[in-house]
């Protein structure tokens, strides 16, 4: 089904986030085990009439090391490794990102061999509601299935009962 091109199309939004990781359940021990404090986001997009991120869309990811270090990561849709879905919701609409991390750059962040880590995706929603555009509820990072994750470190984030469940829950401060 086509949907109408939205009311917002062509127009440029940048939505800022910061903050820790989720405090329960089994994604606390992932910052923890990586010496990760905390992340930055930033991201830049606008949809086009077709629904679909512009080519200039950027999502940028910072992570704040315990050591006062950053590990930062950028995609950009103009290289494929940004796609996104546009989901409208009454009277709002959810642009769910999905930054797809090269393996060996993502083994940076955690101190790990490329070849061990998988096919991490970083995952940022935008909800934009009465032209304005905030940081949604889905944020933080999974793996892809079709990428097995080797490493014995990361393979208890990776196992997921659902493939979409995110491994890593960003929260804002």
């Amino acid at each position: 089904m086509l949907l109408s091109s939205p009311a917002f199309a062509g127009e440029r939004m940048t939505v800022h986030d910061a903050g820790g990781f989720d405090p329960s359940g089994r994604t606390v021990e992932f910052p923890d085990r990586f010496g990760w404090r905390g992340y930055e986001a930033e991201f830049s997009f606008s949809i086009g009439d077709d629904g679909r991120l512009s080519s200039a869309s950027r999502l940028n990811i910072a992570i704040l090391r315990r050591g006062g270090g950053k590990w930062k990561y950028s995609c950009r849709a103009s290289s494929d490794d940004l796609a996104a879905r546009v989901v409208p919701l009454g009277g709002r609409t959810s642009v769910i990102a999905e930054c797809r991390v090269k393996p060996r750059a993502f083994a940076k962040a955690v101190d790990l061999d490329a070849e061990d880590v998988g096919a991490p995706v970083f995952v940022f929603e935008a909800v934009i509601e009465n032209g304005q555009a905030r940081a949604g509820g889905q944020r933080g990072l999974r793996f892809r299935p079709d990428s097995p994750v080797a490493s014995m470190d990361l393979s208890p984030f990776a196992a997921s009962p659902d493939a979409a469940g995110l491994a890593v829950l960003f929260r804002a401060d």
